[in-house]
């Protein structure tokens, strides 16, 4: 899928289009602005290009969570060509010049749409954008936006319920609490909730319901769960929680509550003769956050500290 793009130390360049790579990036740059800066390196794009080359699915109506610069949202659509592009960012800002200039040197206004100012964490902004932008069609949804829990969760459950079976919703960036550079206890997403128990809660969606969730492919840097069939009926598309759709054994979770309780109690009673019964972890809750900035540059792998 991505023959056409030509890897330099600093940038890659696609046509006419120059990528800055930002994890590379020198005081020698020499072009300025008249490029997209982009957090997409070749370990991450070759990723991507062994998921795609093993899947004839290509997206009609695709939305992509993240602009940053819009080198994602041009790198994209040159790749994977859909009838129509819509991307939102929290950010209050305005196109690039570049990137204005590439669509209209493409003809794509009508094709290629940007929503800044949309905090992916507003369910029902996301499905009147869907009805309004995309003309209620949805196929492919690519979240590189906030990379914390609760808004990509509120995104999931408001959008995945959209798709038709085989459509595709890809998060970025999932692992990256696993990644050293994340591992300071004095980073700035140090005290972040992260994208892991999402991730184990698609794992247990795909094995609680035979329909819901045709295949999940998990990857380094990103993970891709296609539509499956539907649920039987359950679903409400506007009331979709990922949990409603996870078996688990009632009994295990009636005595994990009690042995978290115990070891409360446990932890504020002195200490008496004989060994102390210890317990595992009860299922925590995300909190709430807003989207934290992207405040350096990422590791060897297209990290969340580095936008879209």
């Amino acid at each position: 899928m991505f023959e056409r793009l030509t890897w330099r130390p600093d940038r890659a360049l696609l046509g006419d289009l120059v990528f800055r790579l930002e994890q590379s990036r020198s005081d020698g740059w020499d072009l300025g602005d008249e490029c997209f800066a982009f957090y997409k390196n070749r370990q991450l794009v070759e990723q991507f290009e062994r998921f795609w080359s093993a899947t004839a699915f290509r997206p009609r109506r695709m939305l992509e969570i993240g602009i940053w610069d819009g080198g994602s949202t041009a790198f994209w659509f040159e790749h994977l060509r859909p009838e129509r592009l819509v991307a939102i960012d929290l950010r209050d800002r305005e196109d690039s010049p570049y990137f204005r200039r590439w669509v209209t040197a493409n003809g794509l206004e009508g094709r290629v749409l940007t929503r800044w100012r949309t905090d992916q964490a507003d369910r029902a902004a996301l499905r009147e954008l869907v009805e309004s932008d995309l003309g209620g069609e949805l196929d492919l949804v690519i979240d590189d936006g906030s990379h914390l829990a609760v808004p990509t969760r509120a995104s999931f459950e408001a959008l995945f319920p959209l798709l038709p079976p085989g459509g595709l919703y890809i998060v970025e960036d999932w692992a990256w609490e696993h990644w050293p550079e994340f591992q300071d206890p004095g980073h700035v997403w140090a005290g972040e909730e992260s994208l892991s128990a999402l991730v184990g809660d698609l794992v247990a969606a795909t094995g609680s319901s035979r329909t819901l969730i045709r295949r999940l492919a998990v990857h380094e840097g990103f993970v891709a769960v296609e539509r499956g069939d539907g649920d039987g009926g359950g679903e409400d598309r506007h009331g979709f929680r990922l949990a409603d759709h996870i078996r688990r054994r009632p009994w295990r979770e009636v005595a994990e509550a009690a042995e978290a309780g115990g070891a409360a109690a446990g932890a504020v009673a002195p200490p008496g003769p004989g060994p102390r019964r210890t317990s595992r972890s009860s299922p925590s809750t995300c909190r709430s956050s807003t989207p934290s900035p992207r405040t350096t540059a990422g590791g060897a792998r297209g990290s969340p500290s580095g936008p879209a």
